[in-house]
């Protein structure tokens, strides 16, 4: 059992020496777990699985009555470390040097996790009778397959009737500081699994086969030949990008039969899964429509839909938060950037909004957090159970 501490620099250190590499946990939700139930909360731990994915962890927290739901959610899996002999300290050691806190899962997301314990251990301690409701929910899969965590975990409170009136999720969404930028939404993402069938043959004779790679690579330049778009007032041009060609071939006097590529795409609000396998379609027919001896065949993964939160009661008490602790005035950036979050489970069930560190080192060799931008997350996370249950 680890030690009790609610020091947010000394819990993040805790957080990052469980080696809790997808699905593994490591004992991290434990650390959390014993923090939150150290400070009154009902703690459930909830293990999911199925739906052909892996077992996983997740802990569900919750304390207070009647009132405002306020929830928070976070993960507490990380991504894997890479070549460790290129790491500057041991990824999971905690390691802090000078300003730093070194290791995988200090930016992305163990800190933030860290800070908002922290953040309510004092609000707790200074408001003995809670107005309202405040939870947790963490999961142990948001970086993998995201299937048996927090859509399970949403599903779960749903069916034992715990409704959220606001959630913050504490992904690493700043940029130059400490609360400079918060996610309203995010793009979606959909990859395509193209397999194009030919003929194999002897590249001596290639009018007796049809090369499979050609039709492959014809495809791939009508994929990209122009943008989906340029883009509008609240996102980003949605991006193509060719993520792998396979054509496993050992010979060069072979003119292979199957030619393999992936496409993944993120997409903004002009578009859905729906409508990118119609226009995946289209393009497959003009090309394969006029060939008898080659097909194309594909599968697909849609893993978010886009989606956008447009300001309004949680943006405000944030900026107003993010403006009392660092004495900026003006309000964060509105974004929606960057990868997947799972604020795409969470928007179906109430407003939801993403507040974090810097955006600097997650998933990198060397991941870090500045121990200062520590200090001061936790102290946005105080203010904002400060302004919203005032």
């Amino acid at each position: 059992m680890s030690e009790i501490n609610f020091d947010p620099i000394l819990l993040t250190q805790s957080l990052v020496k469980c080696a809790s590499i997808t699905p593994k946990d490591d004992g991290a939700l434990t650390v959390v777990e014993n923090h939150l139930k150290a400070i009154g909360f009902d703690c459930f731990p909830l293990n999911f699985s199925g739906n052909n994915s892996y077992e996983v962890k997740n802990l569900f927290a919750t304390i207070g009555n009647e009132g405002k739901h306020f929830a928070y959610a976070g993960h507490t899996d990380v991504v894997p470390i890479g070549n460790e002999s290129s790491w500057k300290y041991p990824p999971f050691s905690g390691k802090i040097d000078g300003e730093k806190l070194y290791g995988r899962g200090s930016e992305d997301m163990k800190s933030s996790v860290a800070c908002f314990i922290s953040a309510t251990k004092r609000f707790l301690d200074k408001y003995k009778k809670l107005p309202g409701k405040i939870s947790f929910i963490i999961t142990g899969d948001e970086e993998r397959d995201s299937v048996n965590g927090t859509p399970k975990i949403l599903e779960w409170a749903s069916k034992h009737n715990y409704k959220f009136d606001h959630c913050l999720v504490g992904e690493p969404t700043s940029k130059n500081d400490v609360g400079d930028k918060i996610k309203i939404g995010r793009r979606g993402s959909i990859s395509f699994f193209l397999q194009v069938k030919g003929i194999q043959g002897h590249t001596a004779n290639s009018h007796l086969a049809e090369n499979s790679a050609h039709h492959l690579v014809s495809l791939l330049n009508s994929i990209l030949e122009k943008p989906l778009d340029e883009g509008n007032e609240n996102f980003l041009p949605s991006s193509i990008q060719i993520a792998t060609i396979d054509i496993g071939n050992t010979a060069q006097n072979v003119i292979p039969e199957l030619a393999k590529a992936t496409v993944n795409i993120r997409f903004n609000d002009l578009h859905s899964s729906d409508s990118l396998i119609q226009w995946i379609d289209k393009k497959i027919e003009k090309i394969f429509s006029k060939l008898q001896k080659a097909s194309c065949s594909y599968t697909y993964e849609a893993n978010a839909e886009s989606f956008l939160n447009k300001p309004g009661y949680l943006c405000d008490l944030i900026s107003k938060s993010v403006s009392e602790v660092t004495g900026k005035n003006g309000n964060p950036e509105h974004a929606t950037d960057g990868g997947t979050s799972d604020a795409r489970y969470i928007k179906n069930y109430c407003e939801v909004v993403e507040l974090g560190l810097r955006n600097q080192s997650l998933h990198k060799v060397d991941e870090f957090v500045y121990t200062k931008d520590i200090i001061k997350l936790e102290k946005i996370y105080f203010q904002i159970l400060e302004n919203y249950f005032s």
